[in-house]
């Protein structure tokens, strides 16, 4: 497929706009695992891209919720919904771009943007099952809670009024299934010259049980963080303001997003809050330049703290799964500078202050995961989206297992044309160990249509045991998996 081709099929793909769907039986290819079987896969990610003459970033669709579910004699069904954020409704009313956004606005008059509404929660980026609901994650706000059997929005999650509102991470991190007393964690971020970091913690009612704040005399991006039984972590993403460009997005003649940029010259750090226990930040610097994203998980080994996180050297914004603005179509964008997103490992010795970085993995990765069940702990395996071409930054085209325990990487590469999204692992009868099954959502562009494919965890690199064929979906950001399906 040359260039024009895969940039065709590209914008085929994150411009998809299927709306709110229900298909009772789908096409599979293969047999359903019995372990999958009465449970669902759910992918949240921007449902709704090109509106009306616009559009908007990616970081700025519309959150659209897909659930695959599995039925007990081996069949699967999808049902579809937008999430019905204020912002959605407005613009699904007027046809048009209503809402300013993290690097969108509605008009190209400044005084037009200047008035616009804001800010634009689309509840677009992670879905989460907690406390009878589905919570659907969005980086400046509240998630927005969703009726577990019908999708249908039931608004802004306050946990029994225990999160106040503002910006908090779409990113949230729960304890493995099992732990006396699981929580669900999020994190709080309040920004001026200094960083506040507020980690909340929610029992499985839903009820706030605990809160740790904590303050890094620096302006940070926190987009995603892991924890163990001991820490809180996240990457130091130390960021500069351009200050023209600030003041121009603050009465509407650029964007949020064209106004940060990473701190020339900063050093890659890890920020470990002390869990459940008081104690001050630790900086950790790292020995490499450090821009995460994603982490994958980390845990304690005995006084010594392990974290595997993807990471660029360095990041630009406002490009994004290559936007190039509102009347552009999306590209392919240069590789990387000064290269691809890593996978990596830290070992964070006790009471040193200072860590190295071990290369996992050498393609292009990101989306790390690991088991639900070894979430701050020590993981057999990860799993990630990998990137084979060199000369562009965006389709990933791989799907690999990372062996944790020393073993090679195996890896499995799509058909010509397909792009892979977010891995996601299901545990198998015994999933404790690390045994179960990988759901990765395939989207072919070109020939309008997607398949949700289905691998053995420990033989990624043989392909998929089955496949359920799905129309075109819009391309997703992250997904779970329920192990009983709720609706």
């Amino acid at each position: 497929m040359n260039a024009l081709d895969r940039q065709a099929a590209w914008n085929s793909v994150l411009t998809a706009h299927p709306g709110d769907l229900d298909h009772a039986a789908l096409s599979v290819e293969g047999t359903i695992p019995d372990a999958l079987r009465g449970g669902r896969y759910l992918l949240n990610g921007p449902g709704w891209m090109k509106i009306g003459e616009r559009m908007v970033h990616p970081f700025d669709g519309h959150g659209y919720l897909r659930a695959v579910r599995f039925d007990d004699a081996g069949g699967a069904s999808l049902r579809a919904r937008f999430v019905r954020t204020p912002a959605y409704v407005a613009e699904a009313r007027e046809g048009r771009v209503v809402h300013r956004g993290l690097a969108t606005n509605p008009s190209e008059s400044w005084w037009a943007n200047w008035r616009a509404p804001g800010p634009r929660n689309v509840a677009n980026t992670t879905v989460v099952p907690w406390a009878g609901a589905l919570l659907c994650g969005w980086e400046g706000g509240r998630p927005h809670a969703l009726d577990p059997a019908t999708l249908e929005t039931r608004g802004e999650a306050d946990f029994h009024g225990g999160l106040p509102p503002g910006a908090f991470l779409a990113h949230m991190r729960a304890d493995p299934p099992g732990t006396p007393d699981r929580h669900l964690v999020g994190l709080s971020i309040g920004m001026s010259r200094h960083t506040t970091l507020t980690f909340r913690e929610f029992d499985t009612a839903g009820r706030a049980v605990a809160t740790r704040a904590a303050t890094v005399p620096s302006v940070l991006l926190a987009h995603d963080f892991v924890m163990t039984p001991r820490w809180y972590v996240l990457a130091g993403n130390t960021l500069g303001i351009k200050i023209g460009a600030f003041l121009a997005a603050s009465v509407g003649a650029g964007t949020l997003l064209e106004a940060v940029q990473p701190a020339p010259g900063a050093p890659g750090t890890l920020l470990l809050v002390p869990r459940g226990r008081p104690g001050d930040v630790r900086v950790v610097t790292v020995d490499r330049p450090l821009f995460a994203v994603h982490l994958a998980n980390a845990f304690d080994d005995g006084d010594d703290l392990v974290v595997d996180l993807c990471a660029f050297e360095t990041f630009r914004f406002g490009s994004e799964f290559g936007y190039q603005g509102p009347h552009a179509p999306l590209t392919l964008t240069p590789a990387d500078p000064p290269g691809p997103e890593r996978l990596g490992r830290v070992r964070v010795a006790a009471g040193r202050d200072t860590a190295a970085w071990t290369e996992l993995f050498p393609l292009g990765t990101d989306f790390p995961r690991v088991s639900a069940h070894h979430e701050g702990r020590d993981a057999p395996a990860l799993y990630v989206a990998a990137r084979s071409a060199t000369d562009h930054g965006d389709p990933f085209d791989r799907v690999v297992r990372v062996d944790l325990r020393g073993g090679p990487a195996t890896l499995w590469h799509a058909p010509p044309g397909y792009v892979v999204g977010e891995p996601v692992f299901a545990p198998g009868p015994d999933g404790a160990d690390g045994d179960g099954w990988v759901l990765v959502m395939l989207y072919d562009g070109a020939g309008e249509r997607a398949e949700l494919a289905i691998f053995e965890s420990g033989r990624v690199e043989a392909g998929p045991v089955a496949r359920v064929h799905l129309p075109l979906l819009p391309y997703g950001f992250h997904g779970e998996w329920e192990p009983v399906a709720t609706g």
